[in-house]
């Protein structure tokens, strides 16, 4: 909603939504996007895939087509076995004056992690308690289907907020369960998850980053226009960094740096200075497919070691490598302030 409400008045009356992209086609005037309702819009000059996990811009990208169930498309995800549960319970006007919050995490003797925090819920509203718990899917292994599993199940990658009474009655009784035997501190996670008004679950998603097909990729008959993947379409990661939209509007920025620079070299325009890493080759860089590259390549390693470091992170958190290693690490690394350096370093502009 502030997005939208952000946007110029011409742009955000020509929003679509409730759409699901089941096919791009290109024709002499541009890039035309069907959709599931029927409909199809166009014609584009660039389509830019920002749609997710579940992206149908990359599997394009990759296949040249795009399934019409997008449950067809989870093969462009890679389940780590990792799921979170989140528990809100909505603010008591006592507290609408508070003007500042600690979060506080609790590690498990017995694998798992949680968080509890409270969080801003709006202007004029109090603000709500949260609760998160990570764990381990009991079927999985990390990203490894156990062989003795029965429940081939994958919790989804968005969380279910058509619940109901019964359901958030079973997970709430699960959740605590839970908590109880992975003996986190009963301080603040179970009184929030047993009190909470809303609870749901989601499984933790990520991305290979090695691909041969890239971020971009040229609609055929369109006349040299493109598609090109940004934020979780390129490369979605695990939530421990707490930087997939971070990194997201670190690909926007990028991205649109290098179509100014084609739309300037193009129409004859003078460039800043600090545009053109190599500006005595005009003519390479006058060419999109070369500047959609570019981008590719410069944010592709910093993504890369984000999702690496975050995977490792929820693994460590989840206890996946034993809570005494996860104890001895997280202090260890504080002591050395690696911590700090990977948090900042994560958090640092690379565009």
């Amino acid at each position: 909603k502030i997005l939208i409400e952000t946007l110029p008045k011409e742009t955000s009356d020509r929003l679509q939504l409730g759409k699901t992209l089941t096919g791009i086609q290109g024709n002499d005037n541009g890039i035309i996007c069907d959709f599931s309702d029927g409909s199809s819009f166009g014609n584009f000059d660039l389509v830019v895939g920002c749609d997710g996990v579940k992206t149908a811009v990359k599997e394009y990208i990759e296949t040249k087509k795009i399934s019409a169930d997008p449950s067809d498309r989870e093969g462009r995800a890679v389940y780590s076995g990792l799921r979170v549960k989140f528990a809100v319970q909505d603010g008591d006007e006592a507290f609408a004056d508070r003007e500042r919050a600690e979060y506080r995490q609790y590690f498990g003797d017995s694998g798992g992690y949680a968080l509890a925090a409270e969080f801003g819920a709006g202007k004029n509203k109090p603000p709500s308690k949260g609760a998160f718990f990570v764990f381990n899917d009991k079927n999985y292994n990390g990203p490894f289907k156990k062989k003795e599993a029965t429940i081939a199940d994958k919790a989804s990658e968005n969380a279910d907020w058509s619940e109901t009474s019964e359901s958030e009655t079973n997970m709430r009784d699960e959740t605590l369960q839970q908590l109880k035997d992975s003996n986190i501190p009963d301080l603040e996670v179970g009184p929030i998850v047993a009190e909470a008004d809303r609870l749901f679950e989601i499984g933790v998603y990520y991305h290979n980053p090695f691909s041969l097909s890239g971020w971009s990729k040229e609609v055929p008959e369109s006349g040299g226009r493109f598609c090109v993947l940004a934020g979780d379409a390129a490369h979605a990661m695990p939530p421990f960094l707490g930087q997939g939209a971070n990194q997201g509007m670190q690909d926007a920025y990028c991205l649109a740096t290098k179509i100014y620079e084609y739309n300037a070299r193009s129409s004859g325009v003078q460039l800043p200075d600090n545009l053109g890493e190599d500006s005595t080759d005009n003519e390479k860089r006058s060419d999109i497919k070369f500047l959609f590259k570019e981008y590719e390549q410069k944010r592709w390693w910093t993504t890369t070691q984000i999702t690496a470091k975050a995977m490792f992170l929820g693994y460590l958190e989840a206890g996946n490598f034993g809570p005494k290693f996860r104890d001895v690490f997280f202090f260890t690394m504080g002591k050395l302030g690696v911590a700090r350096k990977i948090f900042i370093g994560a958090a640092t502009p690379e565009v």
